[in-house]
């Protein structure tokens, strides 16, 4: 592709990562509705560690100064949540989990506010057993979730 055709498609940085964010967006909600009961946790920190690492944390950066891109970030955000909380209530009515502690819209808000930990290899050891916890912890497990 040519400098000038690059230029005429994106014609600032901020339409590059618009654009760079629709795609990271598409690919969350491909794999949220694709997600099963089996691999539920592990395969949501895959998805919270995103397509690319580096370029996620570089979409986070932007969305800090760039008030426009902060705003469409937002509204990628409500949808993924959307998408991600009918995942885990598939998930629930799959493993037929009746009193769950939380709602699956509570769980996945819950669920992508760790996504800044699951692009940490350092940090992602324990988030698939937090994300089960949220998921699939019923009102029976609290007292053995809190201790």
């Amino acid at each position: 592709m040519g400098i000038g055709t690059f230029y005429h498609q994106f014609p600032d940085k901020s339409d590059l990562m618009r654009f760079l964010m629709d795609e990271e967006h598409q690919y969350r909600v491909r794999a949220f509705d694709a997600l099963s009961a089996d691999n539920l946790a592990e395969e949501i920190t895959r998805v919270l560690a995103g397509s690319d690492p580096p370029l996620l944390r570089a979409m986070w950066e932007a969305c800090g100064i760039d008030e426009r891109l902060r705003d469409f970030g937002r509204g990628l955000r409500v949808e993924t949540h959307e998408r991600l909380a009918a995942a885990v209530a598939r998930a629930r009515q799959a493993r037929n989990i009746r009193r769950p502690a939380l709602d699956a819209s509570t769980a996945a808000w819950a669920t992508l506010r760790m996504g800044a930990a699951a692009t940490d290899p350092a940090g992602t050891d324990d988030i698939p057993k937090v994300i089960e916890v949220l998921a699939f912890g019923g009102i029976d497990d609290l007292e053995r979730v809190r201790a």
